[in-house]
Parts: structure tokens; sequence; C-alpha cells
């Protein structure tokens, strides 16, 4: 059973992430409500900051990365799902017709900045009153805090590539028109961000939900990857194998997407997804009636068991499920826990599949991801899921260590990488890689493991990306998707491969410019 902490409400937010003034001296000040003044007092309230900082990770609609709409717009735009049009900003971005306009990447933009500015505030406010607490509780925020905010940065370079790099926390309008960082930039401050705070957390919390030090150098690590530094790389990942670490893949993959199994072996950083606060599902996370819950499970799940059906498998993914048998002859575990379709055996909301779906829709495959079909008939209403978001598991650990041998330099070893192949292979029950020794056949596994792997939770459009295999794949999934796409191309890259830096910003921003092709 997961520990519960209380989420910080939008009256004690406001009060210690945000300054006040007051021009008239008549002007009487409420007795009762905190202010910047008063806010930063104890550890108590250093610590509600601290809570404040994961919330807009999880905005259910404002573009929390890990909120319902953020985890659309994380995995809308590669071969692996398509979405009806029903929300219009999610169809939108899926089919390459999004503009700067769209309100959900805006939310994204801006929840990350919204965090940047409470991280920063956090690190300013305990340098000035550094000597009021203990050398312990110093180190302590400073290194959650550290760790938030360059995860916060791997994102937002991630998403939009240039950006502008807010270092401070201000209100001061002088301060606001501020002209973009390189990515680069953006990562290399994440990477210094994430070594400080992997030196400051403990390789194992205490408090549940909190990060550790292998969640700054699997990030750190990912980063690498992502730069193509892949020996680098390797010497930040390969240490989360062994002693003191503990991580290991567990044996049941449904383990990585139920609340039964929260908090496992596997997981390296999770997102808390509670039954905390009010029963708002629809509010921003941070007022008092907001729910800590999301809607994700009814958003996929079939009408037939109450879903709204927003989206399901391509066939293109299906084809990718369905290549290799495992050791018993069946279809890969990964793929049945990930997806459901009509084949022997096959249940959905407790039921067979053939029993929920009428004859005209037995060729359909439906999302079991973060579903709560093992345990309930339909989905329930209202939509007040408690399934922690995985942020970081192992299996991608030990993945981007098998990309990093395959592709480094100095310490390519192919058989090194296909060892790590194999440890993911083993725990879906498939036999060791038999392909080709070679770059070109163990690179086409290793894609093969990640699709299946990581299906819906938003890796695959990035690793196309960075792989250079985008354009292929969407091609061969969808013609109109790709041809729209295509419209994006502006010299060696093309526009869609970022979300747009938003019209507001650009408005407001007089020293930032729009991204290449936008």
């Amino acid at each position: 059973m997961k520990k519960l902490y209380t989420l910080i409400t939008c009256t004690l937010l406001s009060a210690g992430l945000t300054f006040t003034s007051c021009e008239d001296q008549l002007d009487q000040v409420n007795p009762n409500k905190q202010t910047e003044d008063t806010f930063w007092r104890n550890e108590a309230d250093f610590e509600l900051a601290l809570t404040s900082c994961y919330t807009p990770l999880k905005n259910a609609l404002g573009g929390g990365y890990y909120g319902t709409r953020g985890v659309m717009l994380r995995i809308c735009r590669a071969d692996e799902v398509e979405f009806r049009n029903d929300i219009s900003e999610i169809f939108q971005a899926m089919n390459f017709t999004n503009t700067t306009s769209n309100s959900l990447t805006q939310g994204m933009f801006y929840q990350f900045y919204n965090a940047l500015y409470r991280t920063n505030s956090i690190i300013q406010k305990l340098e000035e009153k550094k000597g009021e607490f203990s050398e312990d509780f110093i180190n302590k925020v400073k290194g959650e805090c550290l760790f938030i905010r360059g995860f916060y940065l791997f994102q937002l370079g991630k998403e939009f590539k240039d950006a502008p790099l807010r270092m401070t926390a201000s209100q001061e309008p002088s301060t606001f028109p501020l002209a973009k960082s390189s990515q680069a930039d953006i990562w290399g401050q994440a990477i210094t961000d994430l070594t400080e705070a992997g030196k400051l957390l403990p390789v194992k919390n205490d408090v549940i939900g909190k990060p550790t030090k292998g969640a700054a150098y699997a990030t750190i690590g990912k980063i690498l990857v992502y730069q193509e530094k892949f020996d680098e790389a390797i010497d930040i990942l390969e240490p989360l194998t062994k002693s003191p670490y503990t991580y290991k893949l567990v044996n049941d993959f449904s383990w990585n997407f139920d609340e039964a199994h929260e908090n496992n072996e596997e997981s390296i950083f999770e997102l808390l997804i509670e039954q905390v606060g009010g029963t708002d599902i629809w509010g921003n996370g941070e007022l008092a009636n907001s729910t800590q819950t999301n809607t994700r499970p009814r958003e996929y799940a079939a009408p037939e068991v109450s879903g709204w059906y927003e989206a399901n498998p391509t066939q293109q993914m299906m084809n990718i499920f369905w290549k290799e048998k495992d050791k018993d002859g069946n279809v890969d575990i990964r793929a049945r826990e990930s997806v459901a379709w009509n084949y022997p055996g096959c249940m959905y909301y407790l039921k067979p599949f053939q029993e929920v779906f009428a004859a005209d829709k037995l060729n359909t495959y439906w999302i079991l991801k973060y579903q709560n079909s093992k345990t309930m008939e339909a989905e329930s209403d209202p939509p007040m899921s408690s399934i922690n978001e995985r942020a970081i598991r192992y299996a991608d650990v030990i993945l981007l260590l098998a990309e990093s041998y395959l592709r480094g330099s100095s310490k390519k070893n192919l058989d090194t990488a296909i060892g790590y192949l194999n440890d993911i292979r083993r725990r879906a029950n498939l036999n060791d890689y038999s392909g080709p020794k070679t770059d070109e056949g163990v690179f086409a596994d290793l894609e093969h493991q990640r699709a299946i792997e990581f299906f819906v939770e938003g890796e695959r459009f990035y690793d196309l990306r960075r792989w250079g295999l985008l354009e292929e794949r969407l091609k061969t999934c969808n013609e109109v998707r790709y041809k729209q796409f295509m419209t994006g191309q502006t010299g060696n890259t093309n526009r869609y491969y970022y979300y747009p830096i938003p019209a507001k910003e650009l408005e407001t921003n007089d020293l930032c410019t729009p991204n290449e092709g936008w």
C-alpha cells in the first residue's frame, strides 16, 4: 500500500512561491494570509515548497508531462497509436497540423517554467537562510530540488529544443525578456544539476516518491545517450547495475503498470498518483478541491467498458508485437500485457474478449498499459485512477547500456550490447539473440525491444527522431500523416521534430525567437 503525503494547496503555494506588494499604505493586510516574508520560516515550509514542484509534472489538462494530456502529447506523434478526432489539440499534434497557438503544447511549455520558477525560488531561499538550518537539511533539500530542476530541463530541451534558460526566480518585469539558449546548453545545465543532486541524494529514499541517487544518474545517462556521448553514458549507467544499487527487472512485466506493485525493484523514479485532495478531476492539481488522480485508464478504454476510446494501437505496432514468438510459441508477453485483441484466452476487463465486443469489433486493438482491466469490469465514474506513473524504469537503463555499447567508440562491444539485450529478452521468455552479429543486426533488435518494452510510455517518438528513422516509420504506418509531416521539412531538419515555442511567449518575450521552421 502506497504511503501518501499531502500536496501543497494553491493558498500555501501562492504564499511561498510568489511575491506580494502593496502600493497603497492604507491597504489592509490579512493577518491569516502567508506572504513571501512569512512563508520560508522552517523546515516544514521548505518541504511544502518541494512538494509543489511535482505538481506541474502531473497537471492533468494543462500540459503536465506525466498528466493525462501530457502523456497524449508524448505518444501521439510516433507510429504506435492513433487518436480519434475528439481532442482537437492532440489530433493536430498527431497529424502535424499543430501551430504555435496549440493550447496543450503551450501548457506543457509553461508547466516547465512554472516548475523552474519554483525550484529556483527554493534554491535562492535556501541560500538566503542556510544559517538557520542544519547542513543535513540543506543538502537534503538542495539534492531533491536540483534533481527536479535537472529533470525538467531535460524534458524542456527534448520537447522544444532551444528555449529560454531561466535560472532565477524573479517577478521583476525587466527580467522577463530572455533569449533562447541552445538545447546543448539546456542539457548541459541539466547534467550539472543532476550531477550535484547525485552527490547529495541517498541511494534509497525512505520517503516513497522522492528521488534517489540512481534517479539522478539514470537521467544523466539518458541525456548523454541523446547527445550520442555513449562512452560517457556507460560510465554513468553501468554502476546502476551493481551494488549498492539493487535495481532489477521484475519477473512479471505487468507489475510496472498497476497499482498493486508500485515502487518495485524495477522502478527508479515514480510520480505519485493518489486518492488525496478533492474530487475535481479537471482541476490543475493545486486547488483545494483538485484530485491528485488522473483519468488515463478511462481515456483509452473501449466504450463497451465505459471508456472514452481516445486512441488505439496502429496496425504497424501490432505487427511489431507479433513479429517474434517466445520459447513456448506464444506472442511476446509484453504484447499481451500491453494490448488486448482477439486471440485465444484474451481477457478484457475480467471477461473474454469475444464476450465484450460484438462481431464487427473483433478485429480491434485496445491499450492495456495503465488500465484497470485486471481489477474492474469497467472503468469507474468519475474516473480517478491511482496508478503511479513510472517515469524511469530499470529496463530503460539496460537498453540504454545496450545502445551505448553498440554505438560507442572506445567502449564499443557487440557481445556486451547483446548481453544487455538478452536481459530484456529473457524477462519476456524469448530466446537469446541469434541474429547477425553486426551493427545493423543488433540495432534492429534494439529498436524492436524498445518499441515493445516502452509502448505508450512516451519513448518511441524520441527514439525514432534521434535515430533518424522517424520519416521512414511514419511512411509505412500512415501515408496521410507522413505527407503532412514532410511539409515541415526545413533545410536539414523538420519543424515537427519539436513542439513550437508558443505564440504567447513570442508575444510577451521580445528576445525570444521562433524555432527553426516556425
